[in-house]
């Protein structure tokens, strides 16, 4: 979404609401657009529905605010589009219809249009309608996110990563941006379980998040993806910076000194697996480029743990180890 974790934090109530303006009148959209940020929102604008889109479908907003004449296509129009797409579908929106067109506060409605608001807008009405949206806004991100994430952990849980995962794939194919994963497993995580009780098993892995976190950048994103196997998603990232990354990721968790609720103190090691989007090795797929990650991965468990491996450059290359 964006930078990966900006995506995925998304959902936080805290981040700041954004607020789309399109009108055609460049008088009208410098007066709404400076009452809108002095109101203390993020603000961009466009003159024509058509580049509102076109922004809209690299930065997602919260609020879309238009007029109805604007442009070619219009604002009506750009609602209808806007809920029609499962990506943009939550985006709220609010209409800027003239005085005495009652036909067309009823088309709006129909369009998907969640508010309207008559000319000449009036400041103090508008910015009430803003917060009333902000609360919905804020509402459905906080809801979204308690669904995305793992509740132990706090990272994403297993179908965030995996969607996620699927749109990135999807735009490295059409972008030919560079996207590695990073399969991560705990060595011998069982036996901590089985002898320290799951009490302790549960502070291991909450520790062992805070580790890999500080080692990430903001757009990464990391997801548990079940037990004690967990997940990076790195866009923007060739496979020779990903296990860059995944050795200090490794190397944060080895020093980790973690303390158990009974007041005793154990660090732990985990084993890596790094792969990337490569259509020439068949990984173009979600499932192909997680599967060339989980296979380095049990290579690392094989070659005795506690180390990151990487898959292989060219189809004949053999699995190498980074670390």
């Amino acid at each position: 979404m964006s930078d990966t974790n900006e995506a995925f934090g998304a959902g936080s109530p805290t981040t700041p609401i954004s607020v789309m303006i399109c009108e055609n009148s460049a008088v009208q959209l410098r007066i709404l657009s400076q009452a809108v940020r002095e109101a203390g929102y993020e603000v961009q604008t466009a003159k024509s529905a058509t580049d509102a889109l076109e922004v809209m479908k690299l930065m997602p907003v919260d609020i879309f605010l238009t007029g109805i004449e604007v442009g070619e296509v219009n604002g009506l129009e750009a609602c209808w589009s806007l809920k029609g797409n499962s990506d943009t579908e939550s985006t709220y929106t609010i209409v800027v219809t003239a005085s005495g067109e009652e036909r067309r506060l009823e088309e709006s409605l129909d369009a998907g249009a969640d508010d309207f608001i008559r000319k000449p807008v009036n400041m103090t009405e508008l910015r009430a309608r803003l917060r009333a949206a902000s609360r919905l806004v804020r509402m459905q991100k906080q809801f979204r996110h308690l669904a995305e994430t793992d509740s132990l952990t706090g990272s994403a849980n297993r179908r965030a990563f995996l969607q996620y995962l699927e749109m990135e794939v999807t735009r490295s194919e059409r972008h030919g941006a560079e996207t590695s994963v990073i399969m991560v497993d705990l060595d011998h995580f069982k036996n901590i379980n089985d002898t320290c009780g799951h009490a302790a098993g549960d502070a291991v892995l909450r520790e062992v998040v805070k580790a890999m976190q500080s080692c990430l950048r903001p757009r990464d994103m990391l997801g548990r993806l079940g037990g004690e196997e967990f997940a990076i998603l790195l866009n923007g990232t060739d496979i020779s910076e990903a296990s860059t990354i995944a050795e200090e990721v490794r190397s944060s968790i080895e020093q980790r000194l973690i303390e158990l609720p009974s007041g005793e103190k154990l660090s732990v090691t985990a084993s890596f697996g790094v792969s990337n989007v490569c259509p020439a090795l068949g990984q173009d797929t979600p499932e192909t480029v997680l599967q060339a990650a989980d296979d380095a991965l049990y290579h690392a468990k094989q070659c005795g743990r506690n180390q990151v491996i990487v898959c292989a450059a060219e189809p004949d290359e053999q699995l190498a180890e980074a670390s």
